[in-house]
């Protein structure tokens, strides 16, 4: 019995963990000119997810960008159905980037999850504040926002959709169009947060392909940047998280923003 309790808080553990990977999702990143795109919003560990169940309460703001398009798409969601998503069609080609703000959510968790939660994806300023304060046995008590992209493809033609500022708290910028890359090159990329380079920060690189999933940590430099090595297929993510201690403590110690980049190929 005692070692079925272990397994599952594992279990248990891991989900709290992983599960808080969050991702814009495209049934397909190339498409035809025409061809119509359902964009799941998606929750989940490993790159493996299940659709949100928020709806249109949960958005503080939904954005298109699109040739010289710079489109509001909140009101495309439900105010009552909970798990909606995205559908669109582009006639045009052209590249395609829709980025996702969240409202701002409370969790509160237990002291060995969050001092685990905290190593497992670099947020080291927190965990040693937590120790220098003597606030590593407290509860976790944290607000975190959503800032994520997609970047799809329409046809042939290729443009700078990709690389336009959205204006999220934290975000994740290609410097290179990551349709234009040729086999053996890397996807170079900017992160910031709140329009400034965030350092030495450690990102999470996702490639899905044929129901696996590979992640790898990288960091970026103090300039705020990384070379991501990718090959031309299958789904990638990129994924980072940013964390500041807040003054005003009465409820929540803590203010996290995640990000996160989606793209594929065929």
């Amino acid at each position: 019995m005692k070692k079925a309790v272990c397994v599952f808080f594992l279990l248990v553990l891991s989900a709290l963990l992983n599960g808080h990977e969050f991702w814009l999702e495209p049934f397909r990143f190339v498409l035809k000119p025409g061809e119509k795109v359902n964009i799941k919003f998606r929750v989940g560990e490993n790159f493996h997810g299940e659709n949100w169940q928020g709806t249109k309460s949960s958005v503080e703001e939904l954005k298109l960008f699109y040739k010289d398009v710079d489109d509001d798409l909140k009101n495309m969601l439900s105010d009552s159905t909970a798990g909606d998503s995205l559908n669109l069609q582009f006639f045009d080609e052209g590249t395609v980037m829709v980025s996702y703000q969240s409202t701002n959510k409370y969790i509160q968790i237990s002291a060995d999850t969050f001092q685990t939660y905290l190593k497992e994806d670099g947020l080291q300023n927190a965990f040693d504040f937590r120790a220098l304060n003597g606030l590593s046995d407290s509860m976790g008590r944290e607000y975190y926002k959503r800032s994520v992209k997609t970047i799809f493809q329409i046809g042939a033609i290729k443009d700078s959709s990709y690389k336009k500022k959205t204006g999220l708290p934290l975000e994740i910028i290609p410097l290179r169009h990551p349709y234009g890359l040729k086999k053996g090159q890397s996807l170079p990329v900017k992160i910031l947060f709140k329009d400034s380079i965030l350092a030495n920060n450690m990102v999470k690189v996702w490639h899905r392909q044929n129901g696996k999933t590979n992640m790898k940590d990288l960091y970026t430099d103090e300039n705020g940047r990384l070379q991501v090595p990718v090959s031309l297929s299958g789904q990638w993510m990129l994924s980072v998280v940013k964390m500041e201690a807040l003054s005003d403590t009465s409820r929540a110690d803590w203010q996290s923003y995640w990000g996160s980049l989606t793209w594929g190929y065929k």
